[in-house]
């Protein structure tokens, strides 16, 4: 008797971020000239686009499980793919919620509890609310006495704080934000503030939340500043938004942000401005000005990666190359699959790309039931550290590198001699993503394979599985 393993993968990315200097007021301070803050990163959790569609009633029905969704956006709901879904999300129809089990295809997937009543009509809202904790991070180039730091983030114009995601910018939900700022040399930091779009003092620029740290102290130059907006868990966080209504798949939907250092009279002393970038399934932060573009792209079973041609191409089929469909496993046989991921920039500190996964494959995504890690042949390889694993009777799921163009890589399949020197994935709730290949410097178009290989035994339980892969791409300017 054969099993099948479903294997699906959406791929996130954030890139830290900064850009140019600019001049800005608050309650219509003196002009002061500004100067550029330096190495300024907007960190995203994550940078996973908020979802948003809208019921196809032709293929959904009261009582029954299955979900299809419209093929035309109509602003704020443009989703029209499923391709940012994954078993276990928490989605809403309407006001009601249900958790996602699996994907049918492109514009159809199930969900538990079964359809209620008045959720199946043509049109009603469906709804999955990213939050991400931001972690904004400076250096200072100012001593500025008793003053704030000030971050804007992009809101929608007409809805920015109703608990619904928006496709304008983050909504600030329907209750408050926590904001909080790390104690640094001369900076003494209170608990900070978090103000809606609109609200009192958070005016002007239009269209963007005020997030506050003030501090006591006389400041200094060059002191490192972290700033955290929200949390982990996702309490008191920002929403992301959907995408937009013009929204190309695989291609980044952007946001401007900005970063400010204010005196005690409210006068603006240091600004920095930037863009924000989100997709549904390369998780990106970036600048426009200055550039940073990150890309993922399928390989298919003709090309070689990490020294022989992949069993899965990658670059075709549903919601391609936004997934690895490993499909029926023979036992205690390798299948291999890889994805191209390709980093330009013109920070002049470099990149770091990362990846994390959020659990082991587990039988329908649930995290109960797993296909383990793997530990590769002599029972020894860890997330910092690969060895070789060749033999397919040592059953588990992990992943190697090959260098195409990057500045430097962790580590590649054929490092000291190995055939396929592997490592397992550093799972989110418990470990610290794992650099895979990073630049100190400017890059154009610098990219490595990353290729996946999947091995199960006899004992392993027939069904689907699946996880979700997040890579991270952060640039220093």
């Amino acid at each position: 008797m054969s099993s099948k393993f479903r294997f699906s993968i959406h791929i996130l990315c954030s890139l830290g971020i900064i850009s140019l200097l600019s001049s800005f007021f608050l309650l219509h301070p003196a002009t002061l000239d500004s100067a550029n803050l330096t190495s300024v990163k907007d960190t995203l959790q994550t940078s996973r686009l908020s979802w948003s569609a809208r019921i196809e009633a032709d293929g959904t029905d009261e009582g029954a499980s299955r979900v299809q969704i419209q093929a035309a956006p109509a602003v704020p709901y443009n989703s029209t793919s499923t391709a940012n879904l994954r078993a276990g999300d928490t989605i809403y129809i309407n006001a009601n919620s249900y958790t996602v089990v699996g994907i049918y295809d492109a514009d159809e997937f199930t969900v538990s509890p079964i359809i209620g009543a008045g959720d199946a009509d043509d049109g009603d809202p469906i709804q999955l609310k990213q939050t991400a904790q931001h972690v904004v991070s400076l250096t200072t180039a100012s001593a500025i006495a008793n003053g704030y730091f000030r971050v804007l983030i992009p809101a929608d114009e007409t809805t920015p704080a109703d608990g619904n995601v928006d496709d304008g910018g983050f909504d600030f939900g329907t209750g408050s934000i926590d904001v909080a700022a790390t104690d640094a040399g001369n900076y003494d930091f209170v608990v900070g503030v978090a103000t809606a779009s609109g609200g009192t003092g958070c005016t002007s620029p239009a269209n963007y939340h005020c997030l506050e740290v003030h501090y006591s102290g006389n400041g200094g130059v060059g002191t490192a500043i972290t700033i955290n907006i929200g949390n982990t868990d996702g309490t008191n966080s920002l929403l992301n938004p959907t995408e937009v209504a013009s929204h190309t798949e695989a291609t980044a939907d952007t946001y401007t942000f900005i970063v400010r250092n204010y005196d005690a009279n409210n006068n603006l002393v240091d600004a920095t401005p930037g863009k924000i970038a989100l997709i549904e399934s390369v998780r990106v932060t970036a600048t426009v000005d200055p550039t940073i573009s990150f890309t993922i792209a399928g390989i298919d079973t003709a090309t070689s990666a990490c020294g022989a041609t992949p069993d899965i191409d990658t670059t075709t089929g549903t919601n391609a190359p936004l997934a690895v469909p490993f499909g029926t496993m023979a036992l205690n046989t390798f299948k291999d699959a890889a994805h191209n991921l390709t980093v330009s920039t013109n920070a002049v500190g470099g990149y770091v790309v990362t990846a994390v996964e959020n659990d082991q494959l587990s039988k329908d995504g649930l995290g109960v039931t797993t296909i383990p890690d793997t530990d590769c042949d002599g029972e020894d390889c860890t997330i910092t550290s690969g060895t070789e694993w060749n033999t397919a009777t040592d059953n588990g799921f992990g992943y190697s590198l090959e260098n195409v163009d990057a500045a430097s890589i962790s580590f590649e399949y054929d490092t000291t001699g190995t055939t396929f020197r592997a490592k397992p994935f550093a799972i989110l709730d418990t470990d610290t993503p794992e650099t895979l290949f990073s630049s100190t410097t400017v890059a154009n178009a610098e990219n490595a394979y990353v290729c996946y290989r999947l091995g199960v035994g006899a004992t392993q339980a027939a069904g689907d599985y699946e996880n979700q892969i997040t890579y991270t791409a952060t640039g220093t300017f």
